[in-house]
């Protein structure tokens, strides 16, 4: 999400500081750091255990003098480590990452160097955890991943036969970078806390569980502002994919790292179909369904139920929601795009509006704007059919309801 969207919704509807902001689908914590911008109490919550280590250490406020002389310190003893030609075995062992195929051997070398010195690093939990972020971006930057495509691929021969980053350059400018937005924080954020939470947006009171109880309203939240995902995450942005090879490098666990996309939203096909109370939603998967067994190569094509199966989840996540909104005082604002499956646009803003009903959800407005600096280009070829491209989404849809 822009965080000028955030920022202006929270400004808008998040009146005073005593309203409490909730992220349902956190990702990297942009929300979070708005609402501590602005004064406000937060909770997000992440099945992406890296996402969510991502979002604590956004939301921390840690003096940049400390984190500077912590800086100095590591990169003193890589480049000292490197030059006597010291070796540490820190890579990941997981068969699930090739490093070869991902890296070429000295980046490995100098990643395993940064690692040692992060984890070893005598400081507090919350400085290790930042440079621990730092280190996740400089292995992604370092690596053979091609960027700006929302499926992971390698580069060409070519485009690999002239890449030669320099690891411990990287890690130094993603550092500075992120000293000086700490320190940007630091010094603008309010007396605000920030709660990002691993959990699952269809189990929002699990999740709240984890939060101290005087952050809330008598247990309940006065705004809701997050971007769920677009679509089930096989066929859309592969949200998992990206924090596989960073996650593996920071050792998180590995029985939540792999799972993300088959725990997301439509992640688990559903076997039958059943009423949501959405007319628009049934109308749509008939028009997928017919469309698929046209087009569909697969004795029995499952795209239909694909997108049931994602709207079902959505719909676990709006019955969540309503129960923990306060009534007649809060907001709820979803940012959302329409895709295309099957050749049939999926209208997602229109369909939430008609599931939110059933849950006290009354709709106020819808807000445009077009999508920019998405990583997915504006025109695909999903069926693989010559000389047939479908548009990808260029339009983000601000869905606002009352409570």
């Amino acid at each position: 999400m822009h965080p000028e969207i955030a920022k202006r919704l929270i400004t808008k509807y998040a009146t005073d500081t005593k309203k409490v902001v909730f992220d349902p689908f956190m990702g990297s914590g942009g929300v979070l750091v708005e609402a501590l911008l602005h004064g406000n109490n937060s909770i997000g919550i992440d099945v992406n255990p890296f996402a969510v280590l991502i979002s604590r250490v956004k939301t921390l406020t840690i003096e940049a003098a400390r984190l500077e002389k912590r800086f100095n310190q590591i990169i003193a003893k890589a480049k000292s480590d490197y030059d006597a030609n010291i070796q540490y075995d820190t890579s990941p062992k997981s068969k699930s990452l090739d490093l070869k195929f991902w890296y070429n051997p000295d980046v490995i070398k100098k990643l395993e160097i940064l690692k040692q010195h992060i984890f070893n690093l005598d400081d507090s939990k919350t400085v290790i955890d930042f440079f621990k972020v730092c280190f996740s971006l400089t292995s992604r930057k370092a690596s053979y991943q091609r960027n700006s495509i929302y499926k992971i691929y390698r580069m060409s021969k070519e485009q690999m036969s002239s890449f030669n980053p320099d690891v411990f350059t990287i890690f130094s400018e993603v550092c500075k970078n992120n000293i000086k937005k700490m320190n940007d924080l630091h010094a603008s954020s309010k007396k605000a806390k920030a709660f990002p939470i691993l959990g699952d947006s269809r189990n929002v009171s699990e999740a709240f569980s984890k939060v101290p109880k005087e952050v809330f309203d008598d247990g309940k939240v006065h705004l809701v502002v997050t971007s769920p995902p677009y679509g089930d995450h096989q066929t859309t942005v592969a949200y998992g994919q990206f924090s596989k090879h960073p996650g593996l490098w920071l050792d998180l666990p590995t029985e939540h790292l792999f799972d993300v996309d088959s725990i997301g939203l439509g992640g688990k096909q559903k076997k039958e179909f059943a009423d949501l109370g959405s007319p628009l939603l049934d109308k749509t998967l008939k028009q997928v369904d017919k469309n698929d067994k046209e087009l569909s190569k697969k004795k029995n094509p499952t795209r239909a139920k694909d997108v049931y199966s994602f709207f079902s989840d959505l719909d676990k996540c709006l019955e969540q929601i309503s129960t923990i909104l306060k009534p007649n005082q809060s907001h709820c604002c979803f940012i959302v795009a329409n895709r295309t499956v099957r050749r049939v646009k999926i209208p997602t803003d229109q369909i939430i509006v008609e599931l939110g009903k059933k849950h006290g959800l009354k709709y106020h407005d819808t807000v445009y704007r077009t999508i920019a600096n998405k990583a997915m280009a504006v025109k695909n070829a999903p069926e693989n059919i010559v000389d047939f491209t479908g548009e990808t989404m260029t339009r983000e849809s601000i869905v606002i309801w009352k409570y």
